[in-house]
Order: structure tokens, then C-alpha cells, then sequence
């Protein structure tokens, strides 16, 4: 008994930690950054060091996720759908989430800058300021800060990129404009489907009209940006086949954004879209290693 209460008090002692890191947020990266690494070394890189960038990557992933989450404590505990996160749910104190978020920071550029290269410590220290950047000084103001936010998602393409290559070139600038692009349909569904949430928290985060032509308009961009890759990279026949596929269920959904459902579409769009981009992904890195 006394040793199930210790687990359990443990449980919940790291718990917290974990939650204002966001872990499910990290994964994200983390896919992105071994595509990069992936394509700048022709097929499998060294696995020792694509695993510390992973690592010190996810490191200063989740150092910028943890200054989110002070940054934000006040809106989210505004939101039903983040008012139980461990902040606003009184969990863990503001003081050592931030302390938290700097030891992970510093660990993060200890691993890159000293274990990989130079240059992916920069990209990915660039990375979490801009996240910071973007928490304190334009999500409250304007529906424009999501397109502008977007680019801390088209970080880790670059920094997987150049662990390999030390420089940047037009391939991981493309991998980057397709997270730029999709992250548009993918949160503006979200804000869709959960506006009530975002206006109570006084985030403006939609257009002020036409938001369905807007998903649409990202949702067009993003399917040619998926298709030019396929040359620059040199992926064969099979990725332009998945990524058509993918691109034309993308489009159907938001099309349907114009119906007199937006919410239930939304959520459809919205979910369709976290698929959209994980098997978009995962063809990219199966095209260049099975070439």
C-alpha cells in the first residue's frame, strides 16, 4: 500500500512538469526535424547524432511550451479547453514552471551546441524566443497572429536540415512553407470549432468575415507547396501520389467550411488536418529513404 501511494505521489509530482512541457506538442517537431534530417542526408542519417538533435530539440520544445504556459496562464484558465492544464489548475506554481522552462532551455542548447552544431543551436534558441515573442506580444491583438506564429512550426525542418548540412537551402525552406501553410487551416478550424472558447478568453483569432475563404485560400496554397517539394527533393512517384490524395480530401473539407455547419465542419477539417500532415510526412521520409 505504502508503495503504490509513493508511485502515485510521484506520478503526480512529475506530472505537472510534463503538462506545461506539452509533450504531444513536441512530437510534432520532433517528426518534422527527422524529415529534415532525413532529406539533407540522402536517406538515414547518423543516428547518434539525429538523436541528440531530437533530443536537444525536444529540450527547447518543451522550454518554449513551459514560457507559454506562464505567458498564458491568465487566458487559460479563461477556456474550457485549457483551463485543467496544470497552471491555471493550480498544479504547479508560476515561479517554477519558469525555472522549469530555463533549466530545459539550457539544457536543450547545452545538447545542440556542444553534441551537434552550432547552427541548429541558434535555429532552434531562435525558435523558442520567437514562440515567446509571439505569446506576449501578438496573440492577444490580432487574428494575424496565427499566420506570423505560424513560422515557429516551420522551425524544425530547418534545424534537422542543418544538423546534417550546416547550411540552409531551398529544401528545408520548402518543408517549412508547408507547415507555414497547413498550421493556417489546421488552427483557424480549431478557432472555428471552438470560438465560444477563444471569445471568452478575448483572443482574436478569426477574420472578422469570411474565415471559411480563408481556410480555403490556405488549403489552396498548401497542396501545389506539397507537390513542388517532390522535384526539389527528389521524391518519386509514390509521394506525389499520397500527397495528391492527401491534398484533394484537404480540399473537399474546406470547401465544405462555406456550409451552413461550420462548427461540425470544422472539426472534421480539423481532424482531417493533424492526419493530413503526419502521413504527408511520414511519405516524405519513406519516398527519400526507399530511393
Amino acid at each position: 500500500m505504502a508503495a503504490s501511494t509513493t508511485r502515485v505521489l510521484r506520478r503526480w509530482a512529475v506530472a505537472p512538469y510534463l503538462g506545461v512541457a506539452k509533450p504531444k506538442g513536441i512530437l510534432p517537431h520532433l517528426v518534422t526535424a527527422a524529415t529534415g534530417a532525413v532529406l539533407a542526408a540522402e536517406g538515414s542519417p547518423e543516428p547518434s547524432r539525429l538523436g541528440l538533435t531530437l533530443l536537444g530539440g525536444a529540450c527547447l520544445a518543451g522550454a518554449a511550451n513551459a514560457f507559454n504556459s506562464y505567458l498564458d496562464c491568465d487566458i487559460d484558465a479563461l477556456m474550457e479547453r485549457t483551463s485543467r492544464r496544470p497552471l491555471p489548475s493550480g498544479r504547479i506554481s508560476p515561479e517554477r514552471t519558469l525555472v522549469f522552462g530555463m533549466g530545459l532551455g539550457m539544457l536543450g542548447v547545452s545538447i545542440l551546441s556542444l553534441f551537434v552544431n552550432w547552427q541548429s543551436a541558434t535555429l532552434a534558441v531562435v525558435a523558442m524566443f520567437y514562440y515567446a515573442a509571439y505569446t506576449l506580444f501578438l496573440k492577444r491583438r490580432s487574428f494575424w497572429a496565427a499566420v506570423i506564429g505560424s513560422g515557429v512550426g516551420a522551425m524544425p525542418p530547418l534545424i534537422g536540415w542543418v544538423s546534417v548540412t550546416q547550411r540552409v537551402e531551398m529544401t528545408p525552406i520548402i518543408l517549412s512553407v508547408i507547415i507555414v501553410l497547413w498550421t493556417l487551416p489546421h488552427f483557424w478550424s480549431l478557432a472555428t470549432f471552438r470560438r465560444r472558447d477563444f471569445e471568452r478568453a478575448g483572443l482574436k483569432v478569426m477574420p472578422a468575415r469570411g474565415a471559411a475563404w480563408w481556410i480555403i485560400a490556405s488549403s489552396c496554397l498548401l497542396v501545389p507547396a506539397s507537390f513542388v517539394l517532390a522535384p526539389v527533393a527528389r521524391l518519386g512517384s509514390l509521394y506525389l501520389i499520397v500527397a495528391s490524395l492527401l491534398g484533394g480530401g484537404l480540399l473537399g473539407l474546406a470547401m465544405t467550411m462555406v456550409r451552413r455547419e461550420p462548427e461540425r465542419d470544422a472539426l472534421r477539417l480539423y481532424r482531417y488536418s493533424i492526419l493530413y500532415i503526419a502521413v504527408l510526412f511520414v511519405a516524405i521520409m519513406t519516398g527519400k529513404l526507399s530511393s
